[in-house]
């Protein structure tokens, strides 16, 4: 059964049709049909159905994580699996995915925060607005078919908080008969630790016109230091309504928990005596969130001056709780004058137990049209409104060990309503080779900070236009060149806007691109690109004052090249690598002409895919070059460890995998990788609740997995 909105036959012309995000990957890709007249692709969302073939002609530098690439490079995450993008870079401290700090371009902030991360085009932050950072991070890696990651070029849609692009996960299709899949990997970490990976899913055609699928994944075990339980349920179901010709109704409900003991950052002397001890036995983190969104598309009657045209509802909501609770260490209790260095020092004993507990309600709902408008100049135009209301509570406790007297320094409330508005319109010229696409959102969020605790409120008001251009033109059939330059926000966080009267501005981008894409054949790409991202307010946590502060203009820029290779004579290798230089610098404030804090000038990473008869074979490697860890530029590592310079690193993944039976629907696969298989042994500073110190990173690891569908 195909999705009827796939294929229409327009003046000769076929035109593919996905409605957005949300429903265009419920089902087998078009690709698979076969049509003799040109294929124009005309959908409500700026990344099509987040497929390979987008990219030929994509106005800005994207890349996508196959289906393929996921199984046969030996990730065990969805954030070690982006590490063989270009301009990404992940500080992996549990091993489990569970937790992922993601930077792109430089742009480093405590759990993702300035990354637009979407599950089918859905928002999947916690609150789009005002806690932008990825602390419950409700997608795992079996529930994952591929990963889009669009750097630039999608902002008018897509906000805010995309200054980083948009990185869009695409969940796994519905086939078109009934599918039944189990799936387990076991990783060995050594030392009696394994996490173990179950997925469960089935899922098919129920009639003509209604679909669904479940999926049930299940994490559970420890990772490869002390102090690290994990134990996750993440469970999906999806619909698809086909209600006649021209309406379709998608439905995705969602239920995520998640535990895990977090084994924290260690003291120098600690890290060299072994680094996979812990030091904070009590730091650990819980959560649960309940995700529920719901597309309507209705397909428009044909008129004179519309080619094609459809209409979407995208409703979207969460209710979600995360818990964060850690060691912390009281200077001021010290009488002795004997201080620690940082309250996180694991060199101390800590004095106080915290927690800090969060709730959010989050409620959306976005009408949007995408219109093919007949005449001499061909014009596409996607125009929509998304309302969005987030309703958080922040709270902050503290126990003193001595006494056991319970305390709560923070108690904060946020409630937002944000109304966006935005438009585009891609206007072809010369026979469509040369494409310009002019757009424009409008953001108007209001924010009021309520502190429970001291009684006060203080409303924070942000409205901004955030115009944007790109520009394309296909050279040949090959040759494809881009440009495009466009205006991003990020709003305040919740965490950003005290004490009272604090005044924190928005952080406000330009960012540019342009580039060239050579596609000689299906299988082979290349690509460059250089970018270029100007802050005006870039806002930076102050230890000196414990506060968030606007340092002013800051400048991230630089190269990507990404290619990929499959010889004609070897259609069985495939062959990738990727080259990032990025150069980051402080423009303003007492430490202007520094880089940023955890950028890498250099990064590389190379896969290597081949199968010989039934065996297939898969290596990925990534390099990163040296960073620092403050604004300072730090070399020689403080008391305390959370300054210094972080050493370049390598990694290299090994896989090997077969099919070991198939007949009609049914088979058994079996595979084996080695995560970081030469052992080298690397670290991060410490990171959000264990900020004093090195994070070491996973060391080497075995992986089997075994799947059998029927």
């Amino acid at each position: 059964m195909l999705n009827r909105k796939k294929l229409f036959n327009l003046n000769t012309i076929a035109v593919a049709v996905s409605s957005s995000l949300c429903c265009s990957t419920v089902f087998a890709e078009a690709s698979e049909q076969k049509q003799e007249t040109e294929v124009i692709v005309v959908t409500s969302s700026l990344l099509g159905d987040s497929e390979v073939a987008d990219l030929k002609t994509y106005t800005g530098n994207r890349s996508i994580i196959t289906q393929e690439q996921l199984e046969r490079t030996a990730v065990r995450s969805i954030d070690t699996a982006l590490q063989q993008v270009p301009g990404i870079k992940i500080k992996d401290e549990s091993g489990t995915g569970v937790l992922p700090n993601i930077s792109v371009r430089g742009l480093d902030s405590s759990r993702s925060g300035y990354a637009q991360i979407l599950l089918d085009g859905i928002p999947m932050t916690l609150a789009p607005y005002g806690h932008t950072g990825q602390s419950l991070f409700p997608a795992t890696l079996f529930m994952i078919d591929r990963i889009d990651v669009a750097r630039g070029g999608a902002s008018i849609q897509y906000g805010p908080n995309n200054v980083g692009g948009v990185i869009n996960l695409v969940s796994k299709p519905i086939s078109e008969d009934w599918e039944t899949n189990l799936n387990e990997r076991i990783t060995f970490f050594g030392d009696s630790r394994n996490l173990y990976d179950t997925n469960i899913s089935t899922g098919g055609a129920v009639n003509d016109d209604f679909s669904m699928r479940l999926d049930g994944n299940f994490i559970k075990g420890e990772s490869f230091r002390d102090h690290s339980d994990t134990d996750v349920t993440n469970v999906m179901l999806k619909t698809v309504w086909n209600i006649d010709e021209q309406n379709s109704l998608d439905a995705t409900l969602q239920y995520y928990d998640a535990f895990s003991e977090l084994p924290g950052a260690l003291n120098s002397a600690a890290y060299d005596e072994d680094r996979n001890q812990s030091l904070r036995p009590n730091d650990e983190f819980k959560a649960d969130t309940k995700r529920v969104s719901v597309n309507y598309n209705h397909v428009l009657d044909d008129s004179k001056t519309i080619d094609y045209g459809e209409l979407d509802l995208t409703v979207f909501g969460n209710k979600s709780k995360r818990n964060f609770q850690w060691d912390f260490y009281n200077k001021n209790s010290d009488t002795d004058g004997n201080l620690g260095s940082h309250w996180a020092d694991t060199t101390q004993d800590a004095t106080h137990l915290r927690n800090s507990p969060r709730e959010f309600t989050v409620f959306g709902i976005e009408p949007k049209a995408s219109l093919l408008l007949d005449g001499d100049i061909s014009q596409h135009i996607i125009a929509g409104v998304r309302y969005v209301n987030e309703d958080i509570s922040y709270q902050l406790n503290q126990i003193d060990k001595t006494t056991q007297v319970a305390i709560r320094p923070r108690d904060w409330q946020m409630d937002t309503n944000a109304l966006a508005y935005y438009i585009s319109d891609k206007i072809g010229f010369l026979d469509d080779r040369l494409s310009v696409t002019p757009g424009i959102r409008y953001e108007d969020v209001r924010m009021t900070f309520t502190n429970v605790g001291q009684g006060y409120s203080q409303d924070n008001h942000v409205q901004e236009w955030l115009p944007g251009i790109t520009v394309g033109y296909e050279f040949t059939d090959t040759w494809f060149g881009y440009a495009n330059a466009q205006r991003s926000l990020r709003t305040p966080q919740i965490s950003q806007l005290w004490p009272k009267g604090q005044t924190l501005e928005s952080e406000l981008s330009w960012n540019y691109e342009a580039g060239v894409r050579f596609t000689p054949t299906e299988r082979s790409n290349l690509n460059l690109a250089a970018y270029r991202i100007d802050f005006e307010n870039k806002a930076e946590y102050s230890r000196d004052i414990s506060m968030f502060i606007n340092i002013g203009k800051t400048q991230n820029q630089g190269i990507e090249l990404e290619g990929t290779y499959s010889p004609m004579s070897l259609p069985d290798l495939t062959l990738t690598a990727a080259y990032n230089y990025l150069d980051t610098e402080q423009l303003e404030g007492q430490y202007a002409g520094n880089q940023l804090p955890f950028a890498s000038k250099h990064q590389l990473s190379a896969s290597a895919l081949y199968s010989i008869k039934d065996i297939d074979l898969g290596f990925m490697a990534f390099y990163y070059s040296e960073s620092f860890a403050d604004l300072a530029n730090t070399i020689e590592e403080n008391v305390s460890g959370t300054a210094g310079e972080i050493p370049e690193y390598t990694v290299v993944n090994f896989n090997i995998g077969t099919e070991l039976f198939k007949q009609n629907n049914r088979g058994l696969k079996l595979g084996l990788s080695v995560n970081n298989l030469f052992d080298n042994e690397y670290f991060f500073r410490g990171l959000d609740v264990s900020p004093a110190g090195k994070v070491p990173a996973p060391g080497r690891s075995f992986s089997l997995d075994i799947g059998y569908t029927f």
